[in-house]
């Protein structure tokens, strides 16, 4: 593939290292497609800035050793964070190479407005860094993945539950406090980039992942890259409509009939009477994952009603594909779901729905598939955000 872009040039380079290392200069044209200078120039320089390192080859063999590249696991520290639904921070250190290098996960108080949820999550980092004995200058960025509407270019948090609903630079605030880099974006594309980089969207430089979890949420990777709209937004499929009848159900976004209101965790509890109505806090989060894992428990014994309801999970959700890839030809559509029995309770009537709906050329070049989420997926996000952003 032939690339101008100099940003484009040292991505194509670090993912085919971090992806397929350790490799030899040698074998960085095949693997890029760059020419043998553009290589040499851009990995001369990453190996001066500390994020790639040279290995002799010690095999003993006669000849001139081979020299072989890598991530530099010593090198710069990425700190990314989560919050999560007991009041904590989950705050991950990791190296270039995805290797987490420590954890914590200090108290964060709620707060009423986004601002002084700012400062709260400063807070929180700092003693995380603290705690952890890395020196700040060796931290190369923070990223912090929010439940919300994010403009992650502008740092811009547009859209998020139980705040007032004014457009607020979350990013700006955090990195006052810490003086250093802040990057924040919603989960789902944290999910994405960690995939792309470490895991099962590895060599897919252009994709759709769909999160299935408390909501359906989604990110997109095109040439390589994170893919936004015009206003810096990443897509949300899961507010597509799959029901377009006047009954369709209420979604916490105000419409009615958005994919996920069928296809979520909290849809198919709702649809199930097992919660009225939507809400974010600590207690409905919890009452909405113990729910659904007896529900799911109950629907994979066979119970009737827990069966229909994941089935029609899986027709809403195999209509959002099915619309997806006749809209955007994402080649590749990575589903991540809570926990295989998802897969397994709404897979029938989501190919048949999928099948029904999407041009047959289309479907014959697009690769569909479901895979549970990684447990360190936000360590992998936080490395990668790092060597996206070199």
């Amino acid at each position: 593939m032939k690339r101008n872009n100099p940003s484009e040039n040292r991505l194509a380079v670090l993912k085919a290292i971090g992806g397929n290392g350790p490799v030899t200069r040698s074998d960085l044209p095949e693997l890029t497609g760059l020419a043998a200078g553009t290589i040499s120039q851009i990995t001369a320089e990453f190996v001066r800035r500390g994020f790639l390192v040279e290995r002799k080859d010690k095999s003993g063999l006669s000849g001139r050793p081979r020299v072989y590249l890598e991530v530099k696991g010593e090198g710069p520290i990425v700190v990314g964070a989560r919050m999560t639904i007991r009041r904590t921070l989950a705050v991950t250190f990791a190296d270039l190479s995805g290797q987490i290098r420590f954890s914590a996960e200090p108290d964060l108080a709620l707060h009423d407005t986004l601002e002084e949820t700012a400062q709260g999550v400063a807070e929180a980092l700092s003693r995380a860094v603290e705690e952890s004995g890395f020196r700040k200058e060796r931290i190369e960025r923070f990223g912090i993945a929010m439940p919300a509407l994010v403009d992650s270019e502008g740092g811009m948090i547009h859209f998020m539950a139980t705040y007032d609903q004014r457009p607020f630079a979350f990013a700006a605030e955090v990195a006052k406090q810490l003086q250093a880099p802040v990057t924040i974006e919603k989960g789902t594309a944290s999910l994405a980039r960690a995939e792309h980089w470490f895991g099962e969207a590895q060599g897919h430089e252009t994709f759709t992942l769909i999160n299935v979890d408390l909501s359906l949420d989604s990110a997109m990777y095109f040439n390589g890259k994170p893919r936004v709209g015009a206003h810096g937004l990443a897509p949300e499929l899961g507010h597509v409509k799959t029901d377009h009848g006047l009954g369709g159900e209420a979604c916490y976004c105000g419409a009615h009939g958005c994919a996920t209101a069928y296809a979520s965790i909290a849809g198919i509890i709702r649809r199930a009477g097992l919660y009225a109505g939507y809400a974010y806090r600590d207690r409905e989060i919890r009452a909405y994952r113990d729910n659904f894992a007896a529900l799911t428990r109950q629907a994979s014994e066979g119970d009737p009603n827990g069966v229909a309801l994941f089935q029609c999970a899986g027709t809403h959700l195999g209509y959002l594909v099915a619309d997806h890839i006749n809209a955007a030809d994402p080649g590749f559509v990575l589903i991540m779901v809570p926990d295989a029995r998802y897969t397994e309770l709404v897979s029938g009537t989501f190919n048949e729905a999928l099948e029904r709906n999407t041009m047959p050329a289309l479907r014959k070049m697009t690769q569909v598939r479901f895979a549970p989420r990684p447990d360190n997926w936000d360590g992998l996000s936080a490395a990668a955000l790092a060597l996206e952003n070199v």
